[in-house]
């Protein structure tokens, strides 16, 4: 992600938060480097964005915070890489209007408070419940269009792995693109690629995870519970700086990236029916490209990602 030199108003919250007293204009001039005006434009900025700054004679104090805003700001250098909604249709198509935007190689972030149109895969709506992480990763990325689930796989990989490390509880991933714990899905990724002929012009990734309540939906789950908590702007940092690792190991070609995944899967050796027929398959994992590898009486069969809700698993 591109970095830059901190903004007024990242710099300006960072002082406030670490104040236990009024701070004057002339003394967040010279610490942030800025004029007065471009202070009390900062400040007035942070105000209409739902920060409580209280303004006397003896300056300016933070009277209530936001501390689990996702906004811009609050990611410090890397600021100009995110974009906020505190309401949207759906970061998705936020994301289609930022991919046009974007150059070569580089990640943007775009996050939502509430989406009014959040997708999922196929016809389905993804239901982003109170506190949840909403977003989506746009990268401008020429690869093969045939190479392109790779991108779900490393962002399943680099969810799991911060969700595992900060929930201190088992996160799996299951085929072709969701997040589970051990009680039910708590996340999913949804692709959205342009291409021409062969080659991809962008690949945006929609992430949503249910952190601490989850929809009204039978076999959901939420990942953080009791006095469990974690800010959504740490758990995004952390999830976009494994993912930078995952999609370089994604535009490799790299094995690692299919055997990591197939051992954060809990379904491999398990019976599965392929949808609308009574053939039973072996679900055996995936491969390079994502594609579940199955075997029915001896005979081994692969199918493709797209093909969504192609498998499902066979009741006991």
């Amino acid at each position: 992600m591109v970095n830059q030199k901190q903004s007024t108003k990242s710099q300006i919250l960072q002082i406030l938060r670490t104040s236990t007293s009024p701070i004057n204009g002339d003394t967040l001039a010279k610490e942030t480097g800025v004029s007065r005006v471009a202070v009390w434009k900062a400040i007035q900025s942070l105000q209409l964005s739902g920060y409580k700054i209280d303004s006397a004679r003896n300056g300016y104090q933070l009277s209530e915070d936001l501390a689990d805003s996702l906004y811009p700001w609050e990611f410090g250098v890397g600021e100009s890489s995110f974009s906020h909604f505190a309401e949207t249709d759906s970061t998705m198509i936020q994301g289609r209007f930022a991919a046009e935007e974007c150059t070569a190689g580089e990640l943007k972030v775009i996050t939502a408070d509430i989406q009014h149109k959040g997708q999922g895969h196929a016809d389905h709506k993804w239901t982003t419940t109170k506190g949840s992480l909403a977003c989506t990763i746009v990268s401008k990325e020429s690869i093969s269009l045939a190479e392109s689930h790779r991108f779900v796989m490393a962002c399943q990989i680099a969810s799991a792995k911060v969700l595992e490390k900060s929930s201190g509880r088992k996160i799996y991933v299951r085929w072709p693109n969701d997040i589970w714990t051990e009680k039910g899905k708590v996340g999913g990724i949804l692709d959205d690629v342009s291409a021409t002929g062969s080659f991809t012009n962008w690949i945006n990734l929609g992430l949503g995870l249910n952190l601490s309540a989850k929809p009204k939906i039978s076999g959901t789950d939420y990942i953080f519970g009791g006095d469990k908590k974690i800010l959504r702007k740490d758990l995004l940092k952390e999830i976009i700086g494994n993912l930078e690792t995952e999609l370089q190991l994604a535009k490799e070609n790299s094995s690692t990236l299919e055997k990591q995944w197939n051992l954060f899967c809990p379904d491999i050796g398990k019976n599965f029916k392929v949808k609308d027929s009574e053939k039973t398959y072996l679900f055996k994992g995936i491969n390079s490209y994502g594609w579940a590898i199955t075997e029915s009486n001896g005979q081994e069969k692969s199918f493709p990602p797209c093909t969504i809700n192609f498998i499902k698993q066979e009741k006991n």
